[in-house]
């Protein structure tokens, strides 16, 4: 049954995905007798695609004769290379590694028994000494870690243009009576300017503005009770008030969105056909990787504040991988500090390592970040943090989209309660709370 739940969640994004599934995916074969390592991974935008090929060329020089057969899958925030990679798992025929997310999605390969524990590598790397606490609750499950985190993306970021902010005098917003705001100050100076870009080709980046409401109307503990089925959603007034919040941010949101992937949506700023966007810090990466400086060009406020929100990129261990020893080399790899901070560096995130110093970044936004994550209250994001189950998440992404063409609060927050109930959202979330 176990199994059966991962199949109906990841078919969930394969309906999502389809038309761009195959798409830059390398192929299975090599020079025969080769040595060769398979990897998953869906980092194919600028910033993120060199950051991976700087941790490739990391470990070809710890294991010369190696090559790596990069399967490539881009788009979707990963969905896209999840509707590829479950047909391997299930038929036992998996990569070496392959990148994955934390929490409920994770969860789902363990009950799948898709993975084999990698408690060894946390103990001899003492990894969860040297990382948030927070972290441990989305990686250990039935008294095991599953995969090895290398990174921290901080989610709870506002980016903006900073010469239309000049411009029009404007200061980044700080809450959401500032969000809105900022947004009617630009929308009425500059008509022809999106004040609030979005990118939602791959559907999922309409949960990031859903979590951000829920966050900014309710504050963190409620955001974290929406997604994991703590909410009456049909009777709950906050909840009521947090979609209302986001209705009266669709008029100001670039109205072309479906269009857009989230990088083609960042790119919005850097042309000036958007104002703000609400994204992870991975857009810092593309920023920096297409020549844009840090506030000169753009700058960045979390909001709120006093909050770290995020979610790692990991990679576990695929039971039955066909280089099981070069799986491992990779993972102890990704545990040292040399191996996060060439990655994190190129990537836009800050490493998870948490004995890693701030001031190792050249941008003040991962300076912050990196201070934040070890001073302040950290949680992780709903989708990519694993707060939602994929099914749920799924149904989501689908609700969402319609919402911004019809803006009808009543009609969302219905579908939102029905699916949440059909999904069995509480029951399949209850870990979180244990």
């Amino acid at each position: 049954m176990k199994t059966l739940r991962l199949f109906s969640a990841l078919m969930v994004v394969f309906a999502l995905s389809a038309g761009a599934l195959f798409a830059g995916g390398a192929k299975e074969s090599s020079a025969p007798g080769a040595k060769q390592f398979l990897i998953y991974d869906y980092w194919t935008a600028g910033g993120e695609k060199q950051a991976i090929d700087a941790l490739f060329t990391m470990f070809k020089e710890k294991h010369p004769g190696v090559e790596i057969l990069e399967n490539q899958v881009a788009g979707g925030g990963g969905s896209n290379m999840l509707a590829v990679l479950i047909g391997k798992l299930q038929s036992r025929n998996p990569p070496d590694a392959f990148q994955a997310s934390e929490g409920s999605q994770l969860k789902d390969y363990v009950d799948a028994g898709y993975l084999d524990p990698v408690d060894k590598i946390w103990q001899e790397s003492d990894y969860a000494n040297h990382i948030n606490p927070m972290w441990i609750k989305t990686l250990k499950f039935d008294g095991h870690y599953w995969t090895v985190p290398l990174n921290a993306h901080r989610t709870n970021w506002m980016w903006y243009n900073k010469k239309i902010f000049d411009q029009l005098n404007l200061q980044p917003p700080t809450d959401f009576a500032s969000l809105l705001s900022d947004a009617k100050a630009i929308k009425a100076a500059m008509p022809n300017v999106s004040p609030l870009a979005l990118g939602t080709r791959e559907k999922v980046w309409s949960i990031y503005i859903f979590d951000m409401c829920n966050l900014l109307t309710g504050g963190p503990d409620f955001m974290q009770k929406v997604d994991t089925g703590l909410v009456d959603y049909a009777n709950d007034a906050t909840f009521r008030k947090a979609m209302e919040n986001f209705a009266s941010l669709i008029p100001y949101i670039y109205p072309y969105s479906s269009t857009k992937t989230w990088d083609e949506a960042g790119a919005l700023l850097k042309t000036g056909d958007a104002a703000m966007y609400w994204m992870g810090d991975w857009i810092l990466g593309y920023y920096l990787n297409a020549g844009m400086k840090p506030n000169v060009d753009f700058g960045a406020v979390p909001i709120p504040a006093n909050l770290w929100m995020g979610h790692a990129d990991s990679f576990p261990m695929p039971k039955g991988a066909p280089h099981p020893q070069l799986a491992e080399d990779w993972l102890k790899m990704l545990t040292t500090a040399e191996a996060q901070k060439t990655f994190n560096l190129i990537k836009g995130s800050v490493t998870i390592l948490n004995d890693v110093p701030p001031s190792i970044y050249p941008d003040p936004f991962r300076k912050l970040s990196a201070t934040d994550l070890q001073t302040k209250e950290a949680i992780p994001d709903g989708f990519h943090g694993g707060l939602m189950t994929a099914n749920f998440g799924g149904d989501l992404m689908n609700i969402l989209t319609q919402f911004l063409s019809d803006k009808n609060v009543d009609n969302a927050i219905s579908q939102i309660a029905v699916a949440a109930t059909r999904d069995n959202l509480k029951a399949n979330s209850a870990w979180y709370w244990e």
